[in-house]
């Protein structure tokens, strides 16, 4: 029997609730499984993955067989992706520092490359919701979040807003983030990937 009314919502929302805590315990699994830097971007694919079949209507996935499938399919094209951004970042955060330290003529340069920096943050926003929905390669993942960031400033104002949001709300309440902290921000990013985006049609 279904259960109606106020009981009925408790219920379900702890259901959900107990779904996002053991994807994020999943995440920190596969992460650590991975060594850290090699298990935390497949651990993320599938994430987002399982949250885009959530979008879809696949509200009962199962989500350790699902996220272990995700996990080994896309175990080296995720760490592709996530080795080409961590590079980016590195080089445009060390040119930061460098040009924040200089003096003369080269600090001119410190506000353009911050500017780069703001639009990389956005393309790696953009990135794992792009990289779930359509089959692409990494560089073309990347191509595609930067399109995105231009030709739907809807969808990326509402990933930036959310992921305020949730980090906001990670600082307020730690206790919560072994168990939502990358769900949530995953949550957050998927739906605000679907505002502006037709169809849900891409990766099964």
């Amino acid at each position: 029997m279904e259960l109606n009314g106020p009981f009925g919502f408790i219920y379900k929302a702890s259901i959900w609730i107990t779904k996002l805590a053991y994807m994020n315990i999943l995440w920190i699994l596969f992460s650590v499984a991975g060594f850290i830097l090699l298990g935390i971007f497949p651990a993320t694919v599938s994430i987002f993955a399982i949250i885009r079949k959530w979008r879809k209507g696949d509200t009962e996935v199962p989500i350790f067989k699902t996220f272990w499938r995700f996990y080994r399919s896309e175990f080296f094209k995720s760490n592709q992706l996530g080795f080409i951004l961590l590079i980016i970042g590195f080089i445009l955060y060390a040119d930061l520092r460098i040009l924040y330290l200089t003096g003369g003529f080269l600090q001119l340069l410190y506000y353009p490359i911050l500017i780069l920096f703001f639009i990389y943050l956005l393309v790696c926003l953009n990135a794992f919701p792009v990289y779930v929905h359509y089959e692409l390669k990494a560089l073309q993942i990347i191509r595609t979040s930067f399109i995105r960031i231009i030709i739907n400033p809807l969808s990326t104002l509402a990933m930036l807003a959310g992921t305020i949001g949730v980090i906001f709300l990670t600082n307020f309440i730690p206790g919560i983030i072994p168990f939502f902290s990358v769900v949530l921000l995953a949550l957050v990013l998927v739906w605000s990937f679907f505002i502006t985006t037709k169809g849900i049609s891409g990766v099964s």
